[in-house]
């Protein structure tokens, strides 16, 4: 047992323990407030949709939760002092599990980054409590609410970086992807569905989920989460 985790004798998701004839959704804990970490513990266990498996002081603790109980989500306060570099460390040592920021900031330019990181949903500032449990099941089925301002503002983000290769210079599964594909990536890593995929980018819904389709191929993954955070900051392909 971690040296800061509260014991949780539910078993993860995907494992035993189901609600209504389907998993729980199993998850880890990250903060270094010790009291916000172990109220949220508290509130989330009562709820049968969640199983808390273990609770986390740091990154390091948060790496080895995440190796050795599996979780299906990773919460990760975002006011950790590594920031959104505490994430691409943590995919990167454990890249299974997605990884959900709570408690951000709302802002276009701080939402880029955390997903440029490689977030799969984020948690904003203004969520109320009650909302929580339901904000991080929509997360883990692929769907991410944004503001109108938000969407607006990863789009401009879209048309600012997403240029086509230049003389071959980008190296790795990058050059595989066709622009739309960077751009869907992109969103994927915001959290956006493939309806509100399709929606800002004005296509079709079956057309994006070809698009996402090729993607993940080209990239060797299979869950898009994946596909997010292996091309790191977009500024770089």
């Amino acid at each position: 047992m971690l040296p800061n985790e509260v014991p949780d004798r539910t078993p993860r998701a995907g494992a035993v323990s189901t609600v209504n004839g389907g998993p729980r959704l199993g998850l880890l804990i990250v903060s270094e407030v010790r009291f916000l970490r172990e109220a949220l513990a508290e509130l989330l266990r009562r709820d049968p949709a969640v199983a808390v498996l273990g609770l986390c002081a740091d990154l390091d603790e948060a790496i080895i939760g995440s190796l050795s109980h599996k979780p299906d989500i990773v919460l990760l306060d975002a006011s950790l002092r590594e920031g959104t570099n505490a994430t691409r460390r943590l995919r990167a040592a454990a890249p299974e599990p997605s990884v959900v920021a709570l408690a951000v900031a709302e802002t276009a330019e701080n939402i880029i980054a955390w997903a440029e990181a490689g977030i799969t949903g984020y948690v904003p500032q203004t969520t109320a409590l009650a909302d929580l449990v339901g904000i991080l099941v929509s997360i883990s089925h692929g769907k991410q609410v944004c503001s109108a301002r938000i969407a607006s503002g990863l789009l401009r983000h879209v048309a600012r970086t997403a240029r086509p290769d230049q003389g071959g210079s980008t190296q790795g599964p990058a050059a595989t992807l066709t622009k739309r594909e960077r751009e869907i990536r992109l969103l994927i890593g915001a959290g956006l569905s493939n309806k509100e995929i399709a929606r800002q980018l004005d296509i079709g819904v079956a057309t994006t989920k070809s698009h996402v389709h090729n993607l993940l191929s080209k990239m060797n993954v299979q869950r898009r989460g994946q596909a997010a955070a292996q091309l790191g900051p977009a500024g770089s392909r």
